[in-house]
């Protein structure tokens, strides 16, 4: 049953590809509008299918890879960009290197996910939970287009699981590798060590090092090169200075009630219906991990905190609260009829919203 989840998001895959190269190849070659917004980056390859699977933030990642950092860059941890280095090194293609390791990490995720659910839920409801993760929209796009997420997903549900085992070792690798895909990925050691305060093996803390190690190597890092240890804050305020959005989505529901009391006039403010709807579904399976584990709430809710705290793009909250890993474990669906209908609605979003990635349309 592992194969299932990794054919249907494979076909999800070819699918889509084959659709959108038809549909935006009716000139003769192949033509996106992002192409025009980075024109010359996949040199050579102006009528490749590569490009289908490229946009915004994928260029940061590969040109990284090929030429190293410089600021604005280091907004962008090095997990996934020396992955594609590595990979890329040893094809000869960068750019295809970025979409060999994304579909890896991406395959890898969903094995490693249902095995995790298999802890918590029974054989079906692991099948059918595995199912919707793959197939979600905002999933199943940022982890086929050249993103981090893949691996994000692949080494925070990959530390949980390792750690379920008992293998301590590699559990702090990868949670090392998550602390410099997403710098809120060091997240992922707190529920392990909850977990070990509360088995009372003291001596097992010093696995939880390493990941630490792993982010202070790259604290150093910006330091020797920029001398500023916070780079990547300094070039996320670079780049959220050069958007429309200013504050996050508590820090703008604080200036209006602010506003309100003491009669000061409010940051203008509109949130989409739809988005407050979705985040107050992703609220509520936050708050439901806890019947799943105690442990992994302690995990997803401080997360949900940060992120509600820190993303001043609101429609960015749904691809990041996305890969909470924890709240898919707290759906349990046995009936297979229900989750095809569910697929049946989510494969055509999800083209449309990789159509619009690609067509420089932001999405997330």
């Amino acid at each position: 049953m592992l194969f299932y989840p990794v054919a249907v998001a494979a076909a999800v895959r070819v699918i889509g590809a084959v659709w959108l190269y038809w549909l935006l190849s009716q000139t003769g070659t192949l033509h996106t509008a992002w192409m025009d917004a980075n024109p010359n980056l996949i040199v050579g390859r102006s009528s490749s299918w590569l490009w289908l699977f490229n946009s915004w933030d994928s260029a940061h990642f590969t040109l990284i890879a090929q030429q190293g950092y410089a600021h604005p860059d280091y907004v962008f941890l090095p997990a996934y960009p020396i992955s594609i280095r590595l990979v890329g090194s040893l094809i000869g293609d960068f750019w295809l290197g970025a979409f060999l390791v994304t579909q890896l990490f991406a395959f890898a995720s969903l094995v490693m996910f249902q095995l995790l659910a298999r802890f918590y839920l029974g054989e079906r409801e692991a099948l059918s939970a595995t199912l919707l993760i793959a197939t979600f929209p905002y999933i199943s796009v940022f982890t086929t287009l050249g993103y981090s997420e893949a691996l994000f997903l692949f080494s925070t549900v990959s530390v949980w699981y390792l750690h379920k085992k008992g293998w301590m070792g590699a559990s702090s690798l990868l949670a090392g590798v998550a602390s410099i895909t997403r710098i809120y990925g060091i997240a992922i050691i707190i529920p392990i060590f909850l977990d070990i305060v509360r088995s009372r093996d003291y001596r097992k803390l010093l696995y939880l090092t390493v990941p630490v190690a792993f982010l202070a190597s790259w604290f150093l890092f910006c330091y020797l090169a920029t001398g500023d240890p916070l780079a990547s804050w300094s070039d996320e305020a670079a780049f959220t200075a050069s958007s429309q959005a200013k504050f996050s989505l508590a820090q703008t529901i604080m200036n209006q009630l602010l506003g309100k009391i003491i009669g000061a006039a409010p940051v203008p403010f509109y949130l989409d219906p739809a988005i407050l709807v979705s985040l107050s579904l992703f609220a509520y399976l936050i708050v439901k991990t806890w019947q799943v584990d105690h442990l992994l709430s302690a995990y997803a809710v401080p997360l949900f905190g940060a992120l509600m705290v820190t993303a001043v793009n609101h429609l960015s909250l749904l691809r990041f609260l996305s890969f909470v890993f924890p709240i898919w474990l707290t759906i349990r669906v046995r009936r297979l009829t229900l989750v095809a209908v569910c697929i049946a609605f989510f494969v055509p979003v999800t083209l449309l919203l990789w159509f619009d990635a690609i067509n420089v349309a932001f999405i997330g």
